[in-house]
């Protein structure tokens, strides 16, 4: 069969597969009924919804079916984004990227969907001449489509919701901040960029496509990547009550969600202080699962809100689950670069817990800093960790120790003989194998010290 021909093939054939999409996308979204008025309508044409499901979906069905040209566009623009490099390496690459291609036949189809719906949803939001018909087809098809969780779904998706949310043309506004004297594209001449300003019913329609996410049972997976988009943009967090739908699917959602959720918590605190530590306190109150994401923020927490993210990490060290306190261990270091003191009375804490997973975790993350701070070890912290016998703790104890040999003697002098002290001669027996090693003149130095009163090496 020539290339034309498979290549014609091909293209039925996924159409079909899109076609069949396309159904089963409305079929979905027609359960939520009635649709939400256009944002844009233009006075001399009175907007006309559609009279039933059924209605719409034949539409729908007859504009992917007028403009069977634009799918074979879309097509070439899918395959240049599938197909990897390494198949034009191939004696037909034309044929391989043809059998990858029907091979991903559900994302295939997937992708021409959005980029069908970006085309409709630029049609009913032309400020100009705002096609109504359009826009049933294009937030039925979007609400359809946004009960998968997929990457193209969560960026483009994404994407068109903001375009509903401003009630513009998807990719006729800025997608950042002004450039800074950092980039290459700044220029001391240029303007800032004009806030983005949402519009009202744009907004309505929106808030109609969340709250049917939301609303599903249990709550489209999707949602909660969209909100977390959202709250990189300020001016959407008011409006569209992100933080609100945020708890309340961390109320009601199952642990996974919740999960997901907790990752959002260090970026609602930067937009609402109030409504995050009421999302805060209900993620605290689910199950181990979700209180251990929650500690998986942590540094974040520190990075962002400083000491008034204290309580959140006492509260995650003081939890009756070793887990949890294992992950808040490793933000513990972040502590010392803003508070010693309240680096110190934590450590001592954690260096005594009964959990020897999370006396691991802190010899790993926090014990340089104790040193740095208090080489000497005035809270006998190191003497007991070095007495209580884990050998992953005593393996990174011997590498501080060892070089707080070359900076403080005196401060190494007054572990060790408390260490022995609180054992036998022999509790150092480890340590003096790794110094034989790297230096036997000064290893013998120390046990004259130590054992015979010889001098301070």
């Amino acid at each position: 069969m020539s290339d034309w021909r498979e290549s014609k093939k091909l293209s039925q054939q996924l159409f079909e597969t899109t076609r069949e999409a396309l159904q089963l996308a409305m079929q979905r979204s027609c359960e939520d009924w009635p649709l939400p008025e256009p944002p844009l309508a233009d006075p001399d044409f009175p907007v006309i919804h559609p009279q039933s499901p059924e209605q719409l979906l034949q539409v729908a069905i007859g504009l992917l079916d007028a403009n069977r040209a634009a799918f074979d566009q879309d097509l070439e623009v899918i395959g240049e984004a599938l197909i990897p490099h390494r198949l034009s390496l191939n004696a037909d690459p034309a044929r391989e990227g043809r059998k990858w291609l029907a091979r991903r036949g559900e994302e295939v189809a997937e992708r021409a969907l959005f980029s069908r719906l970006e085309t409709m949803l630029a049609q009913a939001l032309d400020r100009d001449a705002p096609d109504a018909d359009r826009w049933w087809v294009a937030i039925a098809l979007l609400n359809g489509l946004s009960s998968q969780d997929s990457p193209v779904a969560r960026q483009q998706g994404y994407h068109l919701l903001e375009s509903i949310c401003l009630a513009e043309s998807p990719g006729s506004w800025h997608g950042g901040a002004s450039p800074g004297p950092h980039q290459i594209d700044w220029s001391p001449d240029m303007q800032a960029r004009e806030e983005l300003i949402v519009h009202e019913r744009g907004v309505f329609a929106a808030g109609w496509l969340l709250d049917r996410m939301e609303e599903a049972d249990p709550p489209r997976p999707l949602l909660v990547e969209w909100l977390g988009m959202a709250m990189v943009r300020g001016v959407l967090v008011g409006p569209l009550a992100i933080i609100e739908r945020l708890c309340r699917m961390a109320s009601d959602g199952n642990a996974h969600l919740a999960s997901r959720i907790a990752c959002l918590l260090p970026r609602a605190w930067d937009r609402n202080q109030k409504q995050s530590m009421r999302l805060q306190e209900i993620l605290l109150n689910r199950e181990e699962s979700v209180r251990c994401a929650v500690a998986d923020t942590a540094d974040e927490m520190i990075q962002r809100r400083g000491k008034d993210a204290f309580p959140l990490l006492d509260e995650l060290l003081t939890s009756d689950e070793p887990q949890v306190v294992r992950i808040a261990t490793g933000s513990l270091g972040l502590v010392a670069k803003l508070d010693q003191n309240a680096f110190m009375q934590r450590a001592v804490e954690l260096a005594f817990h009964q959990d020897n997973g999370v006396k691991r975790r802190f010899a790993q993350t926090c014990l340089r800093d104790l040193l740095e701070i208090d080489v000497g070890d005035s809270n006998g912290l190191t003497v007991h960790l070095w007495n209580d016998g884990d050998e992953v703790v005593r393996s990174r104890l011997r590498e501080l120790l060892l070089r707080i040999d070359q900076v403080e003697p005196s401060a190494l002098s007054s572990i060790f003989q408390r260490i022995i002290a609180e054992t036998d001669e022999q509790a150092l027996d480890d340590l003096w194998m790794v110094m034989q090693v790297r230096s036997p003149e000064r290893c013998e130095a120390w046990k004259q010290h130590l054992f015979s009163n010889g001098p301070l090496p």
